[in-house]
């Protein structure tokens, strides 16, 4: 309802006063879900060039199914799912039920994601390289993402809003 609600054509008027701007669309949680469709529908819609819409998720649930994993895979060329450690959201629905599954590319933090920590990038749908390769998945991972605890939101932003102080 966003997208028909006037976001559409926010975008289009955006977009067409900044032709050639490569287009982010990020989230994390269930913006990260969010921002997934926006993607894929806005390169589906052919609204503008896939190659120019760059999709970075962070703790990202599962969003669809296969067929849809599929999809933005072959629309979408840049695309990163980060998960931090043993987050469980991106394990969210359960792999298999109802058959939800993940686009590609993942990449995986197993560590507290400071500065100069590896990581392990895993090019397909499902890696079984990545946080798939664990079962022991908690909630406290989700809500740190690179050392910015994403809890602030339901403390009124303080300190991060200039509006809210």
């Amino acid at each position: 309802m966003l997208w028909l609600g006037g976001l559409k054509d926010d975008f289009l008027t955006l977009k067409n006063a900044n032709p050639g701007y490569v287009v982010w669309i990020t989230g994390h949680s269930l913006g990260a879900a969010i921002a997934s469709i926006a993607a894929t529908t806005i390169a589906h819609t052919k609204l503008i060039s896939p190659d120019m819409i760059k999709l970075i998720t962070y703790g990202e649930p599962r969003v669809g199914d296969k067929t849809y994993a599929e999809l933005s895979d072959t629309l979408l060329p840049y695309t990163y799912r980060v998960v931090h450690k043993h987050d469980i959201v991106p394990h969210l629905p359960p792999k298999g039920f109802r058959n939800y599954y993940h686009h590609k590319s993942e990449v995986w933090y197993n560590n507290n994601m400071a500065v100069g920590q590896t990581w392990v990038e895993c090019d397909v749908d499902e890696g079984d390289k990545c946080s798939d390769s664990t079962l022991d998945l908690v909630p406290n991972d989700h809500d740190d993402y690179f050392n910015i605890n994403t809890g602030f939101a339901n403390n009124g932003c303080k300190g991060w809003n200039i509006y809210n102080k």
